[in-house]
């Protein structure tokens, strides 16, 4: 539901079958989606497609989630990857095993997890991104205005769906 929310929010009126395609599902699952969307006043569908409510936008508003396309790197295994950064949950993050399974579960190749500790991007347990790898560390930090606990997965996948999925659930896994 989030992806498609999100879908919305970013190309405005579309389509169902637009809507699928820009997601990566089928068209059966969309429409479930959308109904529950629909049920929750998120969005408006009418017969020129689907649009996001006030309702809709103010919930995206409300999660603690944004989401970025990064270009590959060595702290990630595949071509495609999404870094989705979770305000305030570094306290959740022990090892970054949970979440890098999570991403797996939901279709990605692997994730790498990032904490912001002490003004420091960190990967755990002890791995400064700053120091060691200042050009990643730098993507990360204009892709996103990042806190003291704030929380970075990098979601990989070899399509960009999966990818994005695989961050999501992740990140998703922490709220």
């Amino acid at each position: 539901m989030y992806r498609a929310l999100n879908h919305l929010s970013d190309r405005g009126r579309m389509g169902r079958r637009s809507l699928a395609d820009g997601i990566g599902i089928g068209e059966g699952s969309i429409r479930t989606v959308i109904e529950s969307l629909r049920d929750r006043g998120f969005v408006d569908i009418k017969q020129t497609g689907i649009q996001i409510t006030k309702d809709g936008r103010r919930f995206l508003e409300e999660i603690p989630l944004a989401i970025r396309r990064i270009p590959p790197s060595d702290i990630s295994l595949s071509d495609f990857n999404v870094a989705v950064r979770v305000k305030g949950f570094s306290s959740m993050i022990t090892s970054g095993i949970h979440q890098r399974d999570s991403a797996i579960k939901a279709g990605a190749d692997g994730a790498t997890t990032i904490v912001v500790v002490n003004g420091h991007l960190m990967i755990p347990l002890n791995y400064n991104l700053d120091e060691n790898q200042p050009e990643d560390a730098a993507v990360l930090r204009q892709s996103f205005d990042l806190k003291e606990g704030d929380v970075v997965i990098i979601g990989t996948a070899r399509n960009w769906n999966d990818a994005e999925n695989g961050a999501l659930a992740a990140a998703l896994g922490l709220l």
